[in-house]
């Protein structure tokens, strides 16, 4: 009988020590939650205060050590750190803060884009997006590298006539300092023309390719309008309005682009952008932004991508560091 008493006893005195010990597991558990929270909080606020500063001042009024947060920025890279030590804890983040730049944009202004409720159907990643100012065009770049300049005014370059005026123009930059300047049935498919007048016609269809990229870091525009007081439109010509321009590589204008028909790749950068779409209209632009990804990249001609602070967004993060701090005795 005292056996069986005492076994009891021994059975109740363990049951007693594990109730104790998962009461003593679970609230260390809760703390360490609490913890993890508290941290995951201090962690938010660090990132949106140094995205805050970064994209409001000098990139280096980000890097701060205080109260347990150090925020560190790497121009070369790109790269943000933030690091936390508190509640026993420690975290460590990098964010990649790489540019978005206009022309990894399918339409980009600092003023107006306009599509009047039409779907261009553009793919999400290129999707359209404002920014605070547009690049400036280095003249002095396209100048230099010009295989051309054309001064006339009042002047028709014709492609379909029995002089085919295209043929005339050599592989490259053509820059065209007139104003009144009409292109018709133009097929060019390796150039970049640069017009610095006004009242610039396209009509019928022309059929203008920008240079493909040979290295990986930057691209040739197709057409650039240097002018702000220019005023372009892409639309449909002919019996029937079936013939359109084709303009594959982007297009810059300090002015306003009309878009109303023909395909283009994109990307189409300027101070006004608007699309519109007559009656007498079967289609609709058609966008190809997904069949050339090579002209969305940073464009020469434009000055350097570190010429400009671009605005600074979470492009990719990894978590390096996340976990209890160690403590020495």
């Amino acid at each position: 009988m005292l056996v069986a008493v005492l076994m009891i006893f021994v059975v109740f005195s363990f049951t007693g020590v594990a109730v104790l010990n998962v009461a003593y597991v679970s609230t260390a558990s809760s703390a360490e939650t609490v913890n993890n929270i508290k941290l995951q909080y201090a962690m938010e606020s660090s990132i949106n205060e140094s995205l805050w500063r970064i994209n409001n001042g000098p990139d280096s009024l980000v890097n701060i050590e205080a109260n347990g947060i150090a925020t560190d920025f790497n121009p070369v890279l790109n790269v943000l750190s933030v690091k936390v030590e508190k509640f026993n804890m420690e975290t460590e983040i990098l964010l990649d803060l790489s540019e978005d730049t206009h022309f990894d944009r399918a339409l980009a202004s600092d003023k107006t884009i306009n599509t009047n409720g039409y779907d261009s159907e553009i793919d999400e990643e290129n999707r359209s997006r404002f920014f605070t100012f547009i690049p400036e065009v280095d003249l002095d770049y396209f100048m230099d590298s010009a295989v051309a300049i054309h001064t006339e005014s009042f002047h028709r370059w014709d492609g379909g006539g029995k002089h085919r005026d295209d043929d005339d123009f050599e592989d490259g930059i053509h820059i065209f300092t007139g104003s009144f300047i009409e292109f018709k049935k133009m097929h060019l498919y390796n150039h970049t023309l640069v017009f610095t007048g006004r009242y610039i016609l396209f009509t019928e269809d022309n059929h203008i390719t920008a240079p493909l990229p040979q290295d990986t870091l930057y691209a040739l525009p197709a057409l650039v309008f240097s002018n702000p007081e220019n005023y372009f439109e892409i639309e449909a010509e002919g019996k029937h309005y079936r013939k359109e321009d084709i303009i594959l590589g982007a297009i810059y204008t300090a002015g306003t682009i009309i878009l109303k028909k023909g395909e283009i790749s994109g990307p189409i950068v300027g101070n006004t952008i608007s699309m519109e779409h007559g009656e007498e209209y079967e289609n609709f632009i058609d966008f190809k932004d997904t069949e050339f990804p090579q002209y969305y990249r940073w464009h020469k001609g434009f000055k350097g991508k570190k010429h400009y602070d671009w605005p600074k967004q979470i492009g990719r993060w990894k978590t390096a560091k996340w976990g209890k701090k160690n403590i020495e005795a």
